[in-house]
């Protein structure tokens, strides 16, 4: 609901959160700006289809950004993990690293979103550093 009428019939001014949950990131993106701008005591939380949406919404100062398909993504490494021998502890260690190295990356590159060849470059920093966690892993023992 973007339009100013059904957010008041809907008594947004009367609540503490908003979350935005659209498939369409153009009409999320039109929501959290509107609910923001005519609703600013409101908390907004959006879901976002991908880094570039995630820096659309961070662009509106929303509470908060969860990408779609990360946690799922997570959690079924975890479950394939365990499922080549890493001990449950072990498996959920190596992705939680992964979840914090990858939105330290996700808060970086958000400063250099509209320029293609820093992001590129960041990119690139990003992968080469996710590499050496993982050498570094395997020097620890592997899968425990």
């Amino acid at each position: 609901p973007t339009r100013a009428e059904l957010l008041r019939a809907a008594h947004a001014e009367h609540a503490e959160v908003f979350v935005v949950a659209n498939d369409d990131p153009d009409m999320s993106i039109r929501t959290a700006r509107v609910v923001k701008r005519l609703f600013p005591h409101l908390k907004v939380y959006a879901r976002a289809r991908n880094r570039r949406h995630a820096f659309r919404l961070m662009d509106l100062h929303v509470d908060g950004v969860v990408r779609e398909t990360l946690f799922s993504s997570l959690e079924m490494t975890r479950q394939v993990l365990e499922g080549l021998g890493f001990p449950p502890a072990l498996a959920a260690d190596r992705v939680e690293r992964f979840r914090a190295h990858d939105q330290k990356v996700l808060d970086e590159q958000y400063f250099v979103a509209d320029d293609e060849g820093a992001l590129l470059q960041s990119a690139k920093d990003a992968r080469q550093e996710l590499q050496q966690l993982f050498e570094a892993d395997a020097e620890r023992g592997g899968s425990g």
